[in-house]
């Protein structure tokens, strides 16, 4: 895929302190684990953004 697009946010120190060691532990980097994450939730609504999941 390729990387079109930023996005800036922003959070709590300490909610970055605790994803980035999730991130690491799973073997990724901080992008890539959110990323990941994204993927994960636009799959589980079966890419209909206006669904709510579980």
């Amino acid at each position: 895929m390729a990387k079109e697009k930023i996005i800036n946010i922003r959070v709590e120190a300490e909610l970055k302190k605790q994803a980035k060691k999730l991130a690491e532990n799973d073997g990724r980097s901080l992008s890539n684990w959110i990323l990941r994450l994204i993927k994960y939730e636009i799959e589980k609504s079966g890419g209909n953004p206006g669904k709510k999941s579980d």
